[in-house]
């Protein structure tokens, strides 16, 4: 029998009817946008009498402080926690690694100091992801490194993989980076643009942007011969899911995260293969990073503190992927709350055991490129904002009536607020 989370959701959400009208001293609501949490829960109250765990599901929970109530969650577990609006909510966190109930030495230091702000540990890392290219097990002897490809690598690979027939018309075309905008904007995270929350929404090194925006014209152009090409290829061949175009061998490359890959079945990842996409030795942590934090006024701390600790616990994680894999999911989210685990442990010695794939694939801390702290409202600044800017402005020669990134923003503020 197989079973999805929207059901072992509504299984908790009854629990949370049953429970509002007679809710204990010792018992603590976690407001969560991941649908795993409602797993994590079960195992939690399952494990010890003390104290009751009750999830609330909310699409973004950074929204629940834009009008505070009376029974406000105790904790929160999510991503956009960290800017400064929102940051002065939670609860300094430095007492459990100073009484060494945490170790830093754990986590990923840079997803770590992310959630310190000012000093102060507000918020504690839980998963994250990653970008990658995906490709066919029979071309991994074109593989100059087993681990990451650089973008250059991969222009250069995909350009040598093209095939032409006598008119001139692609037939086999090995990656363009236009054929998703996020490929792009990792690029520009990749050169440093270093978008950041700011006053006026967000800031951004324009510098490194237009040399984003060349370089992928540039690809375009000298390896693809013109994004028209690459456009009329993409509507010829590329209507397929990322994992089955590359099986047909008419491209060399598929861009895809961590978490959209590694939740396919392993029918579906076998002959596949994948390397994570670098710059300069450095892989561009996807924006969206799950934190936790507890709720500054929270009355119930000694048991939200205890669930923390029990949810960072190698051990608990380690129940936590063997649970989501006998339930039989069939919506299975990746990892840990859809992602790789902030504890460097827990991907090491669990991770290749759920998805064989991972084997010599794991990436390293030293590797890690996170994002700056960003606006709660960034995935519908950027999907509003920075991805059309950015393909607009790689796909037209004549860019003089690209309206500018500056302009979006402001058009974007007025109806945001």
């Amino acid at each position: 029998m197989k079973f999805s989370y929207k059901s072992l959701i509504t299984a908790v959400l009854f629990s949370v009817l049953l429970f509002s009208c007679s809710r204990q001293k010792k018992d603590i609501v976690i407001l969560t946008d991941q649908e795993a949490v409602a797993s994590y829960v079960e195992l939690f109250n399952s494990s010890q009498n003390e104290y009751r765990a009750i999830i609330e599901y909310q699409s973004n929970p950074s929204k629940a402080f834009d009008n505070p109530v009376e029974n406000m969650p105790d904790i929160i577990l999510g991503p956009w926690l960290k800017n400064e609006k929102l940051r002065k909510n939670f609860l300094s966190l430095d007492y459990l690694f100073n009484d060494k109930r945490l170790n830093t030495k754990d986590f990923y230091k840079q997803l770590l100091e992310l959630g310190n702000i000012k000093g102060h540990q507000y918020l504690l890392p839980v998963s994250f992801n990653l970008p990658l290219v995906l490709f066919s097990q029979k071309n991994n002897s074109l593989m100059p490194d087993d681990f990451m490809l650089s973008i250059d690598q991969i222009k250069q690979l995909g350009q040598d993989y093209n095939k032409q027939n006598k008119k001139g018309v692609f037939t086999a075309m090995g990656f363009s980076p236009r054929w998703d905008s996020d490929f792009i904007y990792t690029v520009s995270k990749l050169f440093n643009t270093n978008y950041a929350e700011n006053t006026s929404l967000f800031s951004y090194n324009s510098d490194a942007m237009n040399k984003t925006i060349e370089y992928i014209k540039d690809w375009s152009i000298n390896t693809n011969t013109s994004t028209d090409a690459e456009d009329d290829f993409k509507f010829k061949y590329l209507y397929n899911p990322s994992y089955k175009l590359i099986t047909t061998e008419r491209c060399l490359f598929c861009y895809t995260k961590s978490n959209e890959l590694f939740s396919l079945s392993n029918d579906r990842l076998q002959n596949i293969d994948f390397r994570w996409i670098h710059y300069n030795d450095r892989i561009a942590v996807q924006d969206k990073i799950n934190y936790i934090g507890i709720y500054r006024k929270s009355k119930n701390r000694d048991a939200a503190q205890a669930f923390i600790l029990w949810l960072l616990k190698d051990e608990n994680q380690k129940l936590m992927l063997n649970r989501q894999e006998k339930m039989n999911l069939t919506n299975k989210a990746f990892g840990i709350a859809g992602g790789f685990s902030s504890l460097k442990s827990v991907n090491e010695k669990y991770f290749p055991l759920h998805y064989p794939i991972l084997y010599g694939h794991l990436p390293t801390a030293e590797n890690l490129l996170p994002p700056n702290i960003l606006p709660s409202n960034w995935e519908e600044i950027k999907k509003r904002a920075i991805l059309p800017y950015l393909t607009e402005m790689t796909s037209n020669e004549d860019t003089s009536n690209v309206v500018s990134l500056e302009i979006r923003t402001k058009e974007l503020l007025k109806q945001i607020y």
